[in-house]
């Protein structure tokens, strides 16, 4: 098992010597904890630089991605004096992206002068060790383990330890992790399309978790000018009397066309304006292969979900305030027919909405739509 540790350029000496240690002493812990495996710490000193302030965290993210990338590792870890800027905690001291199997770490809050605490070493060893439990799927707990939830730097100092469940449950999924790579086997050289099946065949039970790590059920309600624009298409377009003729003169044929348009057209728009996919350049890689594979699912299924939910009140709508005379005069169908145009309207409403809100959504602030969709938790 292989893990990089990176060091960010802004650390003082001080601050990396304690990430060192904090390294070596996770390679010590993991290889007592887990003895089957073989352990393999990597730490990479970026150079200095003068940046300050708080730091997009999908800008580390894909520094990080590439060194992985090029090495080969099962996981990373980014150390940085610099602030995360979170999206959900005014003060995050990690943010882990299971997609990428990378953790970020702040030491900004970590050292407080002022009060008794472990060494800036201790602290960060487990907060590296909470984190990477988080990545591997292992749940808070309240018992004072390194599985405890973390509201305060102060808490690392009460938590030592995984739980007898969370060890075992930490074992299986390293047994998945350490399984003979495509890039191992014969297939590597085949072609990229016969790489990426035999990635996706060998990872399917992995797949669908990948999946939900991004949460695509909640893109209705994180994504905020995406539905700001869409809303605002909505009502325009379900108040105009040529919307009403235009969904009255096409079939549900043509209707479910444009809708299954709408749902892949958005999503490839989304994952290519906001730069989602990791790039194909240098050699292939089972990881990214699996990663590429399960962004581009989790944005087609929460576009899905956000036209889903845009046809619901649209049908809303269409229902409610349009009455079949209305219709009749708008349209010249019959009143047996108003039904089904209201069902157009609505399908034919939710379908521009999306792509007037995707354009929206281009309009969201540096990092913002990655953070939300590719992020998994703040700490």
């Amino acid at each position: 098992m292989e893990i990089g540790w990176l060091l960010e350029g802004d650390l003082p000496v001080e601050q990396r010597n304690a990430a060192k240690e904090a390294a070596a002493e996770m390679q010590r812990t993991l290889a007592d904890l887990l003895p089957g495996f073989h352990w393999v710490i990597e730490t990479i000193e970026r150079p200095g630089t003068t940046e300050r302030g708080p730091v997009e965290p999908v800008r580390l993210l894909d520094a990080a991605e590439i060194d992985r990338h090029q090495r080969g590792w099962d996981f990373v870890f980014v150390v940085t004096r610099r602030e995360l800027r979170g999206r959900e905690r005014q003060r995050v001291l990690g943010v882990t992206a299971g997609i990428f199997a990378s953790a970020l770490v702040s030491t900004a809050f970590l050292s407080d002068p002022a009060s008794e605490q472990k060494p800036l070493g201790a602290r960060l060893h487990t907060l590296t060790m909470h984190v990477f439990g988080r990545l591997n799927g292992l749940a808070p707990d309240d018992a004072p383990t390194w599985m405890r939830p973390v509201e305060n730097p102060d808490d690392l100092d009460e938590m030592e330890g995984y739980a007898p469940p969370a060890a075992n449950a930490l074992s299986a999924r390293m047994e998945e992790v350490a399984d003979l790579r495509v890039e191992e086997t014969e297939d590597a050289g085949k072609g990229w399309l016969r790489f990426y099946a035999r990635s996706l065949w060998q990872n399917r039970g992995a797949l669908p978790g990948v999946i939900a790590r991004m949460r695509p059920w909640s893109f209705p309600l994180r994504l905020h000018r995406l539905m700001t624009a869409a809303g605002s298409a909505l009502a325009v377009l379900i108040m105009t009397a040529e919307s009403w003729e235009v969904a009255a003169n096409l079939s549900a044929a043509k209707i479910a066309i444009l809708s299954l348009a709408a749902i892949l057209g958005t999503s490839g728009y989304l994952i290519r304006a906001q730069h989602l996919l990791a790039s194909r350049r240098g050699p292939l890689r089972e990881q990214r292969a699996v990663s590429n594979a399960g962004i581009t699912a989790a944005v087609v299924a929460g576009m899905a979900v956000t036209y889903a939910g845009i046809l619901a009140l649209a049908s809303v709508f269409a229902a409610g305030l349009f009455g079949d005379d209305l219709i009749v005069a708008w349209t010249g169908v019959s009143d047996t027919a108003a039904v089904s145009v209201r069902a157009r309207l609505a399908a034919l409403a939710a379908c521009l909405s999306v792509v007037i809100g995707a354009l929206g959504a281009a309009f969201e602030p540096y990092g913002y739509f990655r953070h939300v969709t590719q992020i998994d938790d703040e700490i």
